[in-house]
């Protein structure tokens, strides 16, 4: 997998995470850079639920339980009313480099 990135930009954290999507759970890894959030598919015939989500874009960050009982799941709200979740490891240290950026 490979990310192109901006001038002047710098990857802070990367790590595997499942985007959740339509009943389903989407392997990938999420990426916070300096400028925005990518998440990128492991496998290449899903290519089209890669996200890139500018700071700018992101409304609310919201905390929930997988399966009820997991603390792993982060939902990013963007301003135009859409909603991202993701499935994800130490999502406190996810919210602080989120929360930074918008």
């Amino acid at each position: 997998m490979k990310i192109t990135l901006q001038p002047n930009e710098m990857i802070i954290r990367a790590g595997n995470s499942n985007l959740l999507l339509n009943g389903q759970k989407i392997n990938g890894k999420l990426i916070a850079t300096n400028q925005r959030i990518y998440f990128k598919t492991i496998r290449e015939d899903y290519r089209q639920n890669d996200r890139e989500i500018m700071p700018g874009e992101i409304s609310e960050l919201h905390f929930f339980n997988t399966m009820w009982v997991l603390p792993n799941g982060m939902n990013i709200k963007t301003k135009n009313g859409g909603e991202i979740h993701f499935e994800v490891n130490n999502r406190s240290e996810w919210a602080k480099i989120i929360t930074k950026m918008y």
